[in-house]
């Protein structure tokens, strides 16, 4: 489960920009609106309290209409649309539907060995063939396996009743039936 972002902390530059604005508000911008000119309100994270010295006063209090970007929670840059969706998805931003599109378009890299083209693990009481969406996510391989990039489509062809566990370990992992893959 992927954990929220907290209240964010009172840095020197809130301090500073709450000195600027006495008797006031000071209002906490998602990080991927943080540079934009138009926030939607569902961007605002909350607000603290500037008091009419120029200093913050009290907790911070949260806007119930936030909606935390990906990188509120603090999820790397998505490498491909797959991973971008999955984001969306987990945060609460997408859907499923928005991932399987991504899913059956997607590449992702699977273990293999010369003698197994699809390598399965137990994951949860369930036969699942790791996937992980890009580089940026795969471990070291276990001695005498690599990694091969395949098409997503192919792979659930050769699934046959089992799953495939995208990014196990991460907070994007999840389990898909194979039987979803199927084009």
């Amino acid at each position: 489960m992927v954990e929220g972002p907290q209240d964010p902390p009172v840095t020197p530059e809130l301090r500073e920009r709450a000195r600027q604005a006495p008797d006031s508000w000071l209002y906490v911008v998602d990080p991927a609106y943080a540079d934009t000119g138009d926030v939607p309100g569902s961007a605002v994270a909350g607000a603290y309290r500037v008091d009419e010295r120029g200093e913050i006063s009290g907790g911070f209090i949260r806007n119930a209409d936030y909606r935390p970007s990906p990188q509120a929670w603090g999820f790397p840059p998505p490498g491909n649309e797959l991973e971008a969706a999955l984001q969306a998805a987990v945060t609460g931003r997408g859907d499923d539907a928005a991932v399987r599109s991504a899913l059956l378009a997607a590449t992702v890299y699977t273990p293999s060995s010369p003698d197994q083209a699809v390598i399965p693990v137990q994951h949860n009481d369930v036969e699942a063939v790791p996937g992980y969406t890009s580089e940026g996510y795969l471990p070291e391989p276990p001695p005498g396996q690599a990694f091969r990039p395949v098409p997503v489509r192919e792979l659930g062809a050769s699934l046959e009743g089992r799953y495939l566990l995208l990014n196990p370990g991460s907070a994007l992992e999840v389990l898909v039936p194979g039987a979803d893959l199927a084009g």
